[in-house]
C-alpha cells in the first residue's frame, strides 16, 4: 500500500508502521547537576505521558541538549559522560516502556572541559546502540569538538535511522550523507532559535524532498531559565515529498506523533519512477540510450572536493 507521499511506486509494497513521538519543551540552561536533574525529571515525565497518550508507539525523540540546555556561562559544571546516572535513567525508561529513544547530550571528553555535542540511540531493551557527534557545530557560538562521520543504525519497524543535529541541517551535504549511508528516517534534534523560523521550515522540507526520506525534527520551545535565546518550537515530522505530516506548537511545550512507513522509502529509492532523486543520484542518466537502465557508474560532482589549506573552496 502506497501511503504518505505523492511518488509513484511500481508493484505492491508491504511495510510495517513506525510510530514516532517527539517532545518539545524548554530545558533549563544547566549550570550544575541539580539543574540537569530537574531537566531529566521533566523529560522522563514526557516519556511517561507519551506512553499514555500514544500507547504502542515505537520511537521517542528529544531535542538538542535535552537536559542541559545552552546557558551563557557555567555550562562546564553540567557536562556529562556516557556513564552519567542521568543517561542510565533514560536507558531504564526505554526498557520499561519498551521503546527506542533518541537523546542529545553535551559530553566531556577531557579535563580541559572540551566536549562533544552527541546524540545517542537507545533500543527497547535499554541498550545504547548508536552514537553520533555533531559534525557542524554552530560557528561562532558553539565550542563542541566536531564529529568525523555520519553513520546509520537499525531502528524499529524496518527503520534505518540517521541522526543530524541542529546546525547540521543547514548544510545539504549532511542530509545527503545520512541518506547515502542508507537512512530512511533522518532525525534532527535541535535548539533552533528565533527569528529563524523560515530557515527551519525550508531546511526540513528540502532535506526531506531532496533526499527522499522521512524527517523527524524536534526543537526546543520557549525561553528557558539561564538562557539568552528563545526557541520557537514548531517540531515537525515530514514525508519524502517535503510535506509536513504534523507540527508542534509555536513557543509552547507539546508532543507530536506520526505513523511512518520506512519500507516505502526503500522501495522508492530502488525504482526508476517519477521524481526519485535518490535513485537518480546513483543512476544518473539511466533514461538515456547509451546508459539505459543503469546510468553512469561514476560521479562527476566537484562540490565536495576541498580547496586549499587556507580554507578556500
Amino acid at each position: 500500500m502506497n501511503r504518505g507521499n505523492v511518488f509513484g511506486i511500481n508493484g505492491k509494497i508491504e511495510t510495517e508502521c513506525l510510530t514516532v513521538v517527539g517532545a518539545q519543551y524548554a530545558p533549563i540552561g544547566a549550570m550544575g547537576m541539580e539543574e540537569v536533574d530537574r531537566n531529566t525529571d521533566v523529560l522522563l515525565s514526557f516519556m511517561d505521558r507519551a506512553s499514555g497518550g500514544f500507547p504502542g508507539f515505537d520511537l521517542f525523540v528529544a531535542p538538542e541538549a535535552c537536559i542541559q540546555g545552552f546557558p551563557q556561562f557555567g555550562w562546564e559544571k553540567a557536562l556529562l559522560t556516557m556513564d552519567s546516572p542521568q543517561i542510565k535513567k533514560f536507558q531504564e525508561k526505554c526498557a520499561e516502556l519498551e521503546v527506542y529513544g533518541v537523546f542529545d547530550f553535551l559530553l566531556r571528553v577531557d579535563e580541559q572541559n572540551n566536549f562533544t555535542n552527541t546524540a545517542i540511540v537507545i533500543n527497547d531493551k535499554g541498550e545504547i546502540i548508536h552514537r553520533y557527534d555533531k559534525m557542524n557545530p554552530w560557528i561562532p557560538f558553539e565550542g563542541s569538538i566536531p564529529g568525523r562521520s555520519c553513520t546509520v543504525c537499525d531502528g524499529p519497524k524496518g527503520a534505518k535511522l540517521g541522526i543530524i543535529i541542529c546546525a547540521d541541517g543547514d548544510y545539504p551535504e549532511m542530509w545527503r550523507e545520512a541518506a547515502v549511508q542508507g537512512a530512511n528516517v533522518i532525525i534532527r534534534p535541535t535548539h533552533y532559535m528565533d527569528p529563524w523560523q523560515n530557515a527551519w521550515e525550508i531546511t526540513n522540507k528540502s532535506g526531506a524532498y531532496f533526499n527522499q526520506v522521512y524527517v523527524v525534527a524536534v526543537n526546543c520551545s520557549g525561553t528557558a531559565e539561564n538562557e539568552n535565546f528563545s526557541c520557537f518550537g514548531r517540531s515537525m515530522i515530514l514525508g519524502p515529498d517535503g510535506n509536513v505530516i504534523c507540527e508542534g506548537a509555536n513557543g509552547a511545550p507539546s508532543m507530536i506523533k506520526a505513523d511512518l512507513y520506512p519500507g516505502i522509502i526503500d522501495a522508492m529509492r530502488s525504482q526508476a519512477v517519477h521524481s526519485a532523486p535518490m535513485y537518480s543520484y546513483v543512476h544518473r542518466g539511466a533514461s538515456s540510450h547509451p546508459y539505459a537502465g543503469r546510468g553512469l557508474d561514476t560521479s562527476d560532482y566537484t562540490a565536495y572536493k576541498r580547496g586549499g589549506d587556507d580554507g578556500t573552496v
